[in-house]
């Protein structure tokens, strides 16, 4: 009876050992299994600000849920502000001075060329003018010194008592009347000559007026110049008060916080991580024997340690080059001694739902179907 008994208890263990070795040797077949298992992320980032200062405040603490957009950090920026104020003023200031002078040069420069033109028109008349009077008075000079010989004459007449008194007076008057016609033509001509003095004034004030509006635009465009090297240092000053904010590059957990208000930081230097919890995946190191069958898409089971629970997922990709490529001493096989081993690719496996309670960086176990259901 015993000898029975013994005889079916070790035909059920044979009977179980045998459907186990079936299943493994199934399961085996149908599931590759690894425990090189990481929580990771591609959102994981590392804020910093572009240029260095004091830190003002840091608004979130670790772990702290975060938006889009959100203000997380700002650098003290009292002396860029005051820097920028004084750049205005002093881009206003330039501004007036330009916009003055401009309207002086509009007002300097109208019809000048016009004017000058007509200054010298005048002055080219005048000179006819005042040529045609000269040789008048010329003529009327020649004749009163024929009538000054005359009237000598007729006056030693008129003493001795040879003409009459009439054509004494006759001479007398004609020699006088030409002498006072003379005389008002100098003045004429003295009169044309001051007026031609008068325009070559206006014409030399009209030329000084075209070099100062030469003047003036020379000076406008070199305003012009300074007005633009302190917009620029304007928009360089703005970019760097632009660049004393650090703002949520999306929605995410802050992961680390690196620095506290009022420590002074360098460019570049690490001030928060943050991490999209809806990007999280599973990297999972698998053998090359391991590989056949795997494909995109295919199931895969993963269990988290720290969490204690199995999750669903499926392959994201297999990534082309062996975790042993990046080594940073590659092995070296020149010498001829050669050691196979099997190499471990990496594959990244997506969670059908993200879980909440998962964090990068926790490890766990994968079984990953070699066929496609």
């Amino acid at each position: 009876m015993k000898k029975r008994i013994a005889l079916i208890v070790f035909g059920i263990l044979l009977a179980v050992s045998v459907f186990l070795l079936i299943k493994y040797i199934i399961f085996s077949h149908n599931y590759a299994t690894s425990n090189a298992v990481f929580v990771k992320t591609d959102s994981l980032t590392n804020l910093s600000f572009k240029i260095p200062g004091k830190i003002e405040n840091i608004y979130v603490k670790e772990g702290d849920s975060v938006k889009k957009g959100k203000l997380l950090a700002k650098l003290d920026t009292k002396d860029l502000e005051i820097q920028k104020n004084g750049l205005i003023n002093q881009i206003n200031a330039l501004k007036q001075k330009i916009q003055a002078s401009i309207i002086q040069k509009d007002k300097l420069s109208k019809d000048i060329d016009e004017n000058i033109n007509l200054i010298n028109t005048q002055i080219k008349k005048l000179d006819k003018l005042i040529e045609a009077k000269k040789y008048e008075i010329k003529a009327k000079e020649s004749k009163l010194q024929k009538l000054a010989n005359d009237y000598k004459r007729f006056s030693r007449l008129y003493k001795n008592r040879k003409i009459s008194y009439e054509k004494y007076e006759n001479v007398k008057t004609a020699f006088f009347a030409l002498q006072n016609e003379i005389n008002a033509d100098k003045k004429i001509l003295e009169s044309m000559n001051e007026d031609k003095n008068a325009l070559f004034i206006k014409l030399n004030i009209a030329e000084n007026n075209k070099k100062e509006v030469i003047r003036l635009a020379k000076l406008t465009d070199s305003m012009k110049s300074q007005l633009r090297a302190l917009n620029d240092k304007l928009s360089f000053v703005n970019q760097h008060i632009k660049e004393s904010f650090i703002y949520a590059p999306f929605n995410g957990e802050i992961a680390k916080k690196f620095e506290n208000p009022d420590e002074v930081v360098n460019s570049g230097s690490k001030i928060l991580s943050i991490v999209n919890p809806e990007d999280l995946y599973v990297l999972v190191l698998l053998e090359e024997t391991k590989l056949k069958g795997i494909k995109k898409g295919n199931y895969a089971k993963i269990h988290i340690d720290a969490t204690g629970k199995d999750y669903n997922g499926y392959v994201n990709k297999i990534l082309p080059a062996s975790a042993a490529t990046f080594a940073l001493v590659p092995r070296d096989i020149s010498s001829g001694e050669f050691t196979k081993l099997a190499q471990r690719f990496y594959v990244r496996i997506k969670f059908k739902k993200i879980p909440d309670d998962v964090l990068v960086g926790m490890s766990g176990e994968v079984e990953i179907a070699t066929f496609h259901f």
